[in-house]
């Protein structure tokens, strides 16, 4: 074994694993900016409101017991509707049709039609666009109510008249 030789392959490595090893210094930390301040605005005139048009209120108008004939205080009623209406030509409506309990499925479902059509047919004879009209048969699925007796089904014998 050549010893000098052997010394210094010896003296290499150990330079290479302690320069290998060393730390090397961790670079300085630099500190954020303070945060700057955004310019404010100049203060403006405030932008005045858009005027908005009245949200239609529409009443309920109510029906006698197996009919679709409007009564003279629905009649009323709707005639404040398409005061409305005239008022907010944009403004389109949903007309339901709804029944009490009594009856087949199917019997309320087309007495809830009938309703329906009878508001939107005096509507539309009152100068209303029937596009703006949108009638709807629920007949007795969605009471107004729930109970019964007189009391109760003469509230959900009625149409609603609804802003779509």
């Amino acid at each position: 074994m050549n010893t000098p030789r052997f010394h210094s392959s010896l003296a290499l490595v150990s330079a290479l694993v302690i320069v290998g090893c060393a730390t090397h210094p961790k670079p300085a930390v630099q500190e954020a900016p303070a945060p700057v301040a955004a310019p404010v605005a100049p203060a403006t005139a405030p932008t005045p409101a858009v005027p908005s048009m009245p949200a239609l209120h529409l009443d309920n108008v109510y029906f006698e017991y197996g009919k679709a004939d409007l009564r003279p205080e629905a009649r009323t009623l709707l005639k404040v509707a398409v005061d409305q209406l005239l008022a907010e030509p944009e403004s389109k409506i949903e007309i339901a049709g709804h029944c009490d309990e009594r009856g087949t499925d199917e019997y309320n479902v087309q007495l809830g039609w009938k309703r329906a059509y009878a508001v939107r047919d005096y509507l539309v004879r009152m100068g209303i666009d029937e596009k703006r009209l949108f009638p709807i048969s629920y007949g007795r699925a969605r009471p107004a109510v729930t109970g019964t007796g007189e009391d109760a089904w003469k509230q959900n014998r009625r149409g609603e008249v609804t802003p779509r």
